[in-house]
């Protein structure tokens, strides 16, 4: 069985600018079951004004898995973001900033997934509060 892996946003988004979201899925079809977290839907929806980016994240939430953020998720993501105020000294803004960020590592690491990500600076800070799996490409 083949492990589990979420994209994240940053990675998606280089991909739909290239063209070349339908080979990537291919590609990391052959090595892992793909999983999209509800998160990255939404903000990959929030910045297609393109009815075809549109079309093709629809087509992404209706043929593959959607993990969703659960109460306790949520929980955990405050936390997180308390965690990395206090240890880290991050100012209250800039935490509101990595919320999504935070929602997707947690609901990641809860399904025992890896995060596909182009984003290493956010996740990198992220971890080193919440342990969880990624890899920067």
């Amino acid at each position: 069985m083949r492990p589990r892996a979420v994209p994240d946003t940053s990675f998606l988004i280089e991909h739909f600018r290239k063209g070349s979201v339908q080979n990537i899925f291919l590609n990391l079809n052959n090595f892992y079951h793909i999983t999209f977290s509800s998160v990255v839907l939404m903000e990959l929806l929030s910045g297609a004004f393109d009815s075809k980016e549109q079309k093709l994240i629809e087509q992404i939430k209706n043929n593959f898995t959607v993990i969703t953020v659960t109460e306790k998720q949520w929980y955990t993501s405050g936390k997180v973001m308390l965690k990395l105020r206090k240890d880290k000294k991050i100012d209250p803004l800039r935490i509101k900033s990595l919320l999504a960020d935070i929602l997707i590592a947690v609901s990641v690491r809860d399904i025992g997934a890896i995060l596909i990500t182009k984003n290493e600076k956010d996740f990198k800070l992220i971890r080193e509060v919440f342990d969880f799996k990624y890899m920067a490409v």
